[in-house]
């Protein structure tokens, strides 16, 4: 299996974050606490104003730090001054991260195609880990991210994220289970992280047969723990 350190630690999603640890999702602090662990971690990433890969999930700012705003209608250096909520931290940037980090335990980095900015937000997240010595790799539910990272930076460790419930939020060709494989397929992609609760499908199948590594998020309890045993290669998981 290439890549190997893909299966062989778990990943906190988003690290490890929540009350019992006190630390805030996609922080500082909650990645150091993946690590302390003995976890890998998985992180989002958008956009700021001036093209700098930040560290949040959602294209807006209430849910984390209580501030209406848009998330891309910021600098980098206004994110770093808005307070996470009940913290002194603030919205990291990918490379903070990465300097944190600094190779203690593998990343795995999902680029959110929200904005609709494919290649400018590949372009910012190549500029951060090109040099970077530690393991990381990219994922993403747009295959168009992940082909721009095919054709421009191929030496990326590159995964599909997909599911197969539509919410209503993606459009509706990226749940057809054979899109899916074609994906795979065509974007020669080195991993895929599957909705646990659309385990097992003809696509986890077939990337099974294929010896693609095959991750699933986010494992919440016992029961989607074994679950993910039985059909999956690695978790990404929330405590």
């Amino acid at each position: 299996m290439k890549h190997n350190w893909l299966t062989a630690s778990q990943f906190a999603h988003r690290g490890l974050h929540g009350p019992h640890t006190g630390f805030i999702e996609n922080s500082l602090p909650a990645f150091n606490a993946a690590l302390e662990g003995g976890y890998g971690f998985e992180l989002d990433v958008l956009l700021s104003r001036d093209n700098v890969a930040m560290v949040i999930h959602d294209t807006t700012l209430a849910r984390l730090t209580g501030q209406n705003g848009i998330t891309i209608d910021f600098t980098a250096e206004e994110h770093s001054k808005i307070k996470l909520l009940g913290t002194d931290g603030t919205i990291p940037t990918l490379k903070e991260t990465l300097d944190q980090t600094n190779g203690k335990g593998p990343i795995l980095i999902e680029i959110k195609g929200d904005q609709g900015k494919y290649s400018q937000i590949a372009k910012a997240v190549w500029k951060d880990i090109k040099s970077y010595q530690g393991a990381v790799a990219i994922m993403s539910f747009y295959p168009e991210i992940l082909e721009y990272f095919k054709k421009h930076f191929p030496g990326v460790v590159r995964g599909l994220v997909a599911t197969s419930t539509n919410d209503g939020g993606l459009p509706k060709n990226y749940f057809n289970l054979d899109q899916q494989i074609k994906t795979i397929k065509n974007l020669e992609v080195d991993f895929i992280a599957y909705d646990i609760s659309a385990l097992p499908n003809e696509v986890t199948e077939y990337c099974s047969h294929w010896n693609t590594p095959v991750l699933t998020w986010t494992v919440r309890s016992d029961v989607e723990r074994k679950h993910a045993q039985n059909n999956t290669d690695n978790i990404i998981f929330e405590l």
